[in-house]
């Protein structure tokens, strides 16, 4: 029977990949994420009920859009199945199951998909547009306040003490860091991704604790390592100048989806 619970989550997963993949695309364009119905990017074709199941539309329609049959992006399919399988992963880390499952592991679950969402937006914006969009962040942030809420409770009910000085020097630097990003495009009217990168990275030391984030820091830096000598390695000699931009942020969330599930993992193990 768990085994059932487990495809439900992935089928979960998929469902909110396939809404990931709308939102990295219409967000930083101002575009509806709720109301206006999905279509064709290049067509502008309406998608029916049956283009829009995840993974299996894709297959069924050869990677091409029904109406003009022109292709489509290979990273929808890709984001949908990594998603699912996402919330598979972090199933396994809280060891959910379908005869013991508890209202703590439901709660832990949903505050986890909450926040892989926003590490699945930050990283699928940044691939696409190579920015980090300020909503995103607004919504990392809110994501972090109902884990200090549910985490406060949880200290209140056992009766140990919750170490507030943390929480409240984490969110003095997001509230500092974002008044000097604002003042930085008030004054140069350009846009610092490294600032934004800043606040990212406090928001997954807030929710996901300082040896998860540094494990994260590391794997990124590797990360980014082996891409430019890649890069180094295969760019063709005549197209060295040009100029290749590494996704930082993306690379980060990424290490930091795998780490934070992997940790979760080894907390409720040992």
């Amino acid at each position: 029977m768990n085994i059932f619970l487990y495809l439900i989550l992935f089928v979960m997963g998929t469902v909110f990949g396939s809404f990931l993949t709308l939102a990295t695309y219409r967000i930083p364009l101002n575009k509806d994420i709720t109301h206006e119905h999905s279509f064709c990017p290049h067509c502008n074709y309406k998608l029916a009920f049956w283009d829009l199941i995840p993974i299996l539309s894709y297959l069924f329609l050869g990677g091409k859009c029904r109406k003009c049959k022109k292709k489509i992006s290979a990273r929808y399919p890709l984001i949908e199945f990594l998603t699912g399988l996402s919330f598979v992963g972090l199933g396994l880390a809280l060891q959910l199951n379908i005869y013991t499952i508890g209202v703590e592991q439901i709660i832990q679950f949903a505050i986890g998909v909450l926040y892989i969402v926003f590490l699945f937006l930050i990283a699928g914006i940044d691939f696409e547009h190579g920015k980090i969009d300020k909503r995103t962040i607004i919504y990392g942030v809110v994501v972090a306040l109902i884990n200090i809420i549910y985490e406060y409770t949880l200290a209140s009910m056992d009766g140990y003490a919750y170490n507030l000085n943390r929480i409240i020097i984490y969110l003095v630097s997001i509230i500092f860091i974002s008044i000097i990003n604002i003042e930085t495009i008030r004054k140069t009217k350009k846009y610092d991704y490294m600032l934004d990168l800043l606040i990212v990275a406090v928001i997954m030391s807030l929710v996901t604790y300082e040896v998860t984030a540094i494990l994260s820091i590391i794997l990124t830096l590797l990360i980014v390592a082996i891409k430019l000598l890649i890069n180094k390695l295969f760019t063709n000699k005549k197209k060295k100048d040009v100029i290749v931009r590494t996704p930082i942020a993306a690379y980060l969330v990424i290490s930091n989806a795998i780490v934070f599930i992997i940790s979760c993992y080894y907390t409720i193990s040992f």
